[in-house]
This record gives structure tokens, C-alpha cells and sequence, in this order.
């Protein structure tokens, strides 16, 4: 399916916690179809911030992880916080950007609370099976028209004898 112009963007705010009841949250942030309105709607998560909560045990290292594919389809499992309290900050900034895919976030030690947030941004597409028709622009059609008719147009040379 290609698409027939440009989409409509959307974003909102998105926040989890992990904790000893709760240590795996799984993003399921693959691209939607929907057959009905002709859409595509696509999914990002851009997480900006990582929060210690302040009823974390003090000395007691909390490491997030996240596990998601890369390119090539290449898994990764990857730590993008490690906090302690009672010691330095309790704040991470970062950015750790995921577009259509499966992750999963994970409190791998410690027994938090750890606050995730960030952006889910939504972009909708529409797309129709008759665009493939469609791929050339009515000014390229219009063109092809017109060299037709300057063809038509230019009388045979005739033949002259020497």
C-alpha cells in the first residue's frame, strides 16, 4: 500500500512504574492497520526521564534495563539507568527512542519504585489500494498528453528529389 499524503501526528504523555509487584512492563508499539478507514497509524516512544521514588531503600542499586531489536532485527538487552538512594542524583535524563516495535522495560535489581516517562507519538496515514493507480502527479499525465499531441501535430517531411 503507498500512502496518499501526509499524516496526522499526535502525542501524549506516557509514564510506568516499575517496583517489586510490578518489575516488567511490555510497550507494544508496532504499526496498526485499519482496513476499514484505510489508515496506518504508527507509534513512537521517546522515554526522556528516569525517577528514583523517594521510598526507594537507601543503598539499594536499581538497574533498568531494556530489551528490543535493533537493526537487522538484532535483540538487545541493554541497562538505561542505574540509581541508588541515599547517594548523589535520583533523576536520569535520557533518551531512548523506540518507533514500531515490541520492548520491554525491566527492573533487573532492586526494588524501586522507578518512575519511566516520556512521549508516545502517534502518526495516521491514510492509504488506499487505488494509489497505486495514482503514482504519477496529474501535471505528469497532462505532459505525456501533450507530447502525444505535438507528435500528432508535426506533419511527415516529405521526400525531396535531387
Amino acid at each position: 500500500m503507498r500512502s496518499s499524503g501526509s499524516g496526522m501526528e499526535k502525542s501524549y504523555f506516557w509514564g510506568i512504574t516499575l517496583d517489586d509487584a510490578h518489575k516488567e512492563y511490555k510497550w507494544e508499539g508496532s504499526a496498526t492497520e485499519n482496513t476499514d478507514e484505510l489508515t496506518v497509524t504508527t507509534h513512537t516512544l521517546c522515554v526522556r526521564q528516569i525517577v528514583l521514588g523517594p521510598d526507594a531503600k537507601d543503598d539499594e542499586v536499581n538497574v533498568v534495563e531494556v530489551e528490543c531489536f535493533g537493526y537487522e532485527n538484532k535483540k538487545y538487552k541493554i541497562p538505561i539507568a542505574v540509581l541508588k538512594a541515599g547517594s548523589g542524583s535520583h533523576v536520569v535524563t535520557t533518551e531512548v527512542v523506540l518507533e514500531d516495535q515490541f520492548a520491554t522495560f525491566r527492573l533487573i535489581k532492586g526494588s524501586g519504585p522507578i518512575y519511566i516517562s516520556g512521549s508516545h507519538q502517534t502518526e495516521t496515514t491514510i492509504v488506499g489500494e487505488d494509489d497505486i493507480d495514482d503514482t504519477m502527479g496529474e501535471d505528469e499525465i497532462d505532459d505525456e498528453d501533450e507530447d502525444e499531441e505535438e507528435v500528432e501535430d508535426v506533419p511527415p517531411k516529405k521526400k525531396t528529389k535531387k
